[in-house]
């Protein structure tokens, strides 16, 4: 009779185990911007792998709305497409002076290099200068964003279905 009741109860409790792990892990939930970064603050996201790349950077902006958006394309270590979640990034809003630092940790490799980051970058509403650093040591990116008027920044990823994973920065006043 014990070893019934001893069966019964491991049922049990796997199943709410179950239940209760797939409660807090929806999938179908779109992903949105957790926090909103304005004067210091940092957000964190992506997952770990063997490693990335950067295969491209695009600046989008509506000067009337004054809201501008930046995309980083996340390519595989061997700069192919990266299905799934990007790869682990840090970004963090920090003043005097005023900039945005994103981290790319495991990205090695970028298709991009710093004059053609400043060069896509240099019309933008909010950004005064760039500063792009490949960490081979580290095996991390490193870009620095100056900037001026001290907007605020909303940053989502995008996991790769059709198209490689993305970082996405929304930079407002």
């Amino acid at each position: 009779m014990k070893s019934i009741f001893t069966i019964c109860l491991m049922v049990v409790s796997s199943a709410l185990f179950n239940f209760t792990a797939q409660a807090a892990v929806n999938t179908k939930t779109k992903v949105t911007p957790s926090k909103i970064l304005q004067g210091s603050g940092s957000i964190i996201g992506g997952v770990a792998g063997t490693g990335f790349s950067l295969l491209d950077l695009r600046k989008t902006q509506n000067a009337k709305s004054k809201i501008e958006r930046i995309v980083f394309d996340i390519g595989d270590l061997r700069g192919r497409t990266q299905k799934g979640l990007p790869g682990y990034y840090h970004v963090q809003m920090l003043q005097n002076p005023s900039r945005l630092v994103i981290d790319f940790a495991q990205m090695p490799a970028s298709r991009i290099n710093a004059q053609e980051v400043q060069k896509r970058l240099a019309s933008s509403m909010f950004i005064k200068s760039t500063e792009l650093a490949l960490d081979p040591v580290d095996q991390s990116l490193n870009l620095v964003l100056f900037l001026k008027n001290k907007p605020k920044a909303k940053v989502f990823q995008v996991a790769g279905k059709k198209t490689t994973s993305k970082v996405v920065v929304d930079l407002t006043l």
